[in-house]
């Protein structure tokens, strides 16, 4: 019972005002208990009500008298079937305004009275008036607070009309984001290693021939890869009330879209110059070895493969931006499931995710999709071709088929999980950026571990030795030797002693069939 809430009407007027008949609400109600000689009966609150309705009557009809004998007329004239009379008397009653017991009185342009309506609640035992709320001829309302409400609520706020859905936008939390950073961070840490022993050891045979600078280039394209766990939105969540998508906070979107660009930038550059760099090379090796059976005389400088990369590198950035102005990306909210507060029923908490996305997006996928997946094919169609040359140093044919099936791998199971996870953007976040960091860490380690290994067996060799004079393939030396390069010379060799060991290897096979043939017959 205590702290219920009730409307009605007024029916005594609250405050000591003299009306039209000078008395206050309470000198009327003195005057009639003491008329009806103090008894109670139910309709007793109704004689203000009725007092002021006969001043109402009375007062019409006094202004009705006056205007009519204004006009010439007199009120004892009046007939029912006269309607200019019947007219004169109802816009008289309508203008009628005065403060009667119950308080104003006034009424609309129908005709009707406007009465005062009061807001009630139970407090400690007594129903106590704690609002009015009046209108005017005009309609507008007045409201005027007499005493505070009082609550039995928890903070004693009011009680809630409904359930209240608090909207939470959910990013990556900062502390998987920390994890993430610092093993991106060790990953580019073991890049800038691999480096430092490619430029160290430039000149040592397992890195001279596998040419440096494309080394170089490939390791460039592992730190991007790594830089992509970076480039991600993570933060406390934000909370906002509403019972719609677009009352969700929305001050970081513009920041949230420059990540997710930033992201696609980078990932696909960080692509284009590590593979590409690596199936230059390999291309370079399969020149050489065609110009060793051939004949011909094909000579590849380091630039030229390096503009074949810049090439890749600008296809690919050039679709993302071509993305970028045709069909500009924006935030698509995911909304969950609302779940109900522990402590509170009247509160729901409703997750909100945020994803990039674009109305032509799965046209632009595809088109990047198609360009990986070709630069891939090559890459795998060079490193077949190129698989009989055995010179380890200078061929990383073996090597590619092992990048390729397990970058197609991580990709494939990257991208479902991508979209599997999506409602939980920091599981999502360890998994596609595990995945990214896995497969550049393993492309790398398979392809500069044997070569630091193989560098280090060598190293006591070289510095007694003109070894570290070996040309490369794709080394810049230009020492000429009967109008060759010596790098050529190097290579040539290296792919002529080769193909002698798999001819030996075929006429020992044909001496055994003759032997065995011989003694057949």
């Amino acid at each position: 019972m205590d702290g219920y809430l009730a409307t009605g009407a007024v029916y005594i007027n609250e405050k000591s005002e003299r009306g039209v008949a000078g008395l206050t609400s309470d000198e009327y109600q003195a005057v009639f208990d003491k008329h009806i000689n103090y008894t109670r009966k139910a309709g007793n609150r109704f004689s203000h009500w009725a007092f002021d309705c006969l001043w109402a009557v009375a007062l019409c009809l006094n202004n009705t008298s006056r205007q009519l004998q204004a006009q010439g007329g007199k009120l004892e004239d009046f007939q029912y079937d006269n309607e200019e009379y019947t007219h004169t008397m109802f816009d008289t009653m309508t203008a009628t305004n005065f403060l009667g017991t119950k308080g104003q009185v006034v009424f609309d342009e129908d005709g009707s009275a406007l009465s005062r309506q009061r807001v009630a609640q139970f407090q400690n035992g007594k129903v106590v008036t704690v609002a009015i709320f009046e209108q005017n001829e005009d309609h507008a309302t007045t409201r005027k607070f007499l005493d505070p409400f009082v609550w039995k609520t928890p903070e004693s706020r009011p009680p809630r009309d409904g359930v209240q859905v608090i909207r939470v936008s959910e990013h990556v939390t900062k502390e998987v984001y920390i994890v993430m950073s610092l093993l991106a961070s060790c990953g580019i840490l073991l890049s800038l290693v691999f480096m430092a022993c490619n430029i160290a050891y430039r000149n040592l045979p397992a890195f001279k021939l596998s040419s440096p600078l494309l080394n170089n280039i490939i390791l460039l394209g592992c730190i991007l890869g790594y830089g992509v766990a970076f480039v991600e939105h993570a933060g406390a969540p934000t909370q906002m009330s509403g019972h719609g998508a677009d009352d969700v906070d929305d001050t970081d979107d513009h920041a949230l879209l420059i990540l997710c660009s930033a992201k696609n930038f980078c990932l696909a550059s960080a692509f284009s110059l590590a593979f590409g760099a690596l199936f230059a090379k390999t291309w370079r090796v399969h020149v050489i070895f065609t110009s060793m059976v051939t004949n011909k005389k094909n000579l590849i400088k380091d630039r030229q493969l390096i503009l074949m990369v810049v090439v890749l590198v600008f296809i690919n950035v050039a679709i993302l931006v071509i993305w970028e102005v045709v069909d500009p990306r924006y935030v698509r909210r995911l909304l969950l499931s609302p779940q109900a507060d522990e402590l509170d029923e009247d509160i729901q908490y409703q997750m909100v995710i945020k994803i990039c996305d674009s109305s032509k997006s799965v046209y632009f996928t595809g088109v990047m999709y198609s360009v990986t997946g070709l630069l891939l094919l090559t890459g795998a169609v060079l490193a077949w071709e190129t698989k009989t040359v055995k010179i380890e140093a200078l061929n990383d044919s073996r090597l590619i088929g092992i990048c390729i099936y397990s970058v197609v791998l991580l990709s494939l199971i990257g991208a479902v999980v991508n979209e599997l996870l999506q409602t939980q953007p920091s599981l999502r976040y360890c998994f596609v950026s595990g995945f990214v960091m896995a497969g550049t860490t393993f492309t790398a380690c398979l392809l500069f571990l044997p070569k630091i290994r193989e560098s280090g067996m060598f190293r006591s060799v070289v510095h007694h030795s003109d070894a570290a004079d070996v040309g490369t393939a794709g080394s810049k030396i230009q020492e000429n030797v009967g109008g060759k390069s010596l790098s050529l010379l190097t290579t040539e060799l290296a792919v002529a002693k080769d193909r002698i060991r798999e001819l030996d290897k075929r006429l020992m096979e044909r001496e055994c069939q003759i032997r065995s043939l011989e003694r057949s017959s």
